[in-house]
């Protein structure tokens, strides 16, 4: 009845992504905060988690990756989706909007 595409969330971004395919440093093309995504090697399981970092190289808030039937996303206040695009490698976060990776 209703698309799945949206103003906001684009139809060629994807939540059917590998968390290992996300990690890395990634910049916003609008001056969102950087963020980082790397695997918790501290835990038994492992697991996924993305830190925001602002104008500073201090890391302001340290979150767990969730992924809930498919659904990639983060608990900062409220529910941070995760969709990725792999032809443009581009990552977009609801509530920040578009990130590309980081040039070392």
């Amino acid at each position: 009845m209703f698309s799945q595409c949206n103003i906001t969330d684009s139809c060629s971004t994807s939540t059917d992504f590998s968390m290992r395919e996300i990690t890395g440093r990634w910049v916003s093309r609008e001056g969102a905060p950087a963020i980082r995504i790397y695997r918790n090697i501290s835990r038994k399981g492992g697991g996924i988690r993305l830190c925001l970092t602002y104008n500073n190289p201090l890391v302001v808030c340290d979150c767990t990756v969730y992924n809930v039937f498919g659904l990639h996303y983060i608990e900062l206040y409220e529910r941070i989706t995760i969709t990725y695009d792999r032809e443009q490698e581009v990552l977009y976060l609801s509530a920040f909007g578009e990130y590309v990776r980081q040039e070392n």
